[in-house]
């Protein structure tokens, strides 16, 4: 369980780093404003995450996003 949720992290910062690098602001902001309600969850202890979780928890959100519209693309096509 712990490596599907690594894999989506890293899908989610890579997304990220992809968006800056595109000026895709927009986008970036989107991804940073999950990481900082995860952080914000992290910070107020729900469900026992720590902060460093729950701001990767934010990211790995992001990132399954990422992934369920690029297959959701792959298949209308």
């Amino acid at each position: 369980m712990e490596s599907l949720f690594l894999i989506v992290a890293v899908a989610g910062a890579t997304e990220f780093v992809k968006r800056l690098f595109d000026r895709d602001y927009r986008a970036a902001v989107i991804i940073a404003v999950s990481a900082v309600i995860g952080g914000l969850a992290g910070l107020f202890g729900i469900d026992g995450l720590t902060v460093a979780n729950g701001i990767m928890l934010g990211v790995a959100a992001s990132g399954c996003v990422t992934i369920a519209a690029k297959v959701n693309t792959r298949t209308a096509s």
